[in-house]
């Protein structure tokens, strides 16, 4: 977990919440609860100045299930600078972690194990480039400095009603307001 040391917290994750999801966000082969030790030991933060933040699944799980793409069983656990979101899904051959762009409506799986995608991925430029997103979300993060937990970068006219795919075309919107938003307009 050495990179969340380099986090900043927005909020505490409660006893009740952390017992409440203990081994949920676990695949059978990782070892530790990595998500649940983060929670503990940091509670929800940011981690780059908002280009990766970690969520609290019960305020989010609801919009993100809204969206056609996403199971009624996901889990949601974290989030892009533009808001796009990480569930832990299941799967006809098993649990997998995915990576929903709200924007386009895409989602693809990304990793098995939170544990790699914690100390590995996250930390890998061309991790995001390749599976997150990234050219836009680094572009948006030179662009604006720091995203609050409770912003996002995103189009000003959403891509599902004719916007461009143009950082010139970004700005920073409330978070739960954007994804309730494109979250309808994906339907």
């Amino acid at each position: 977990m050495g990179f969340m040391e380099t986090s900043e917290n927005y909020a505490n994750a409660d006893d009740e919440l952390i017992d409440e999801y203990r081994g949920v966000f676990m695949d059978p082969k990782d070892e530790t609860d990595v998500i649940t030790e983060i929670w503990k030991k940091y509670g929800f933060c940011l981690y780059k100045n908002g280009l990766f933040s970690l969520l609290n699944p019960k305020e989010y799980n609801r919009l993100a299930r809204n969206f056609p793409e996403v199971s009624e069983k996901a889990e949601v656990f974290a989030r892009t600078a533009t808001g796009c979101l990480f569930l832990w899904e299941e799967y006809s051959f098993g649990r997998n972690i995915a990576f929903l762009n709200i924007h386009t409506g895409e989602k693809s799986i990304i990793s098995t194990s939170f544990n790699v995608l914690i100390e590995w991925n996250l930390t890998a430029s061309n991790y995001w480039t390749e599976d997150c997103y990234g050219k836009v979300e680094f572009a948006v993060m030179d662009r604006f400095k720091h995203i609050p937990n409770n912003q996002c970068g995103g189009y000003s006219l959403a891509l599902p009603l004719g916007g461009k795919e143009r950082l010139d075309h970004m700005e920073l919107f409330n978070y739960k307001t954007h994804l309730e938003l494109l979250s309808q307009l994906h339907h």
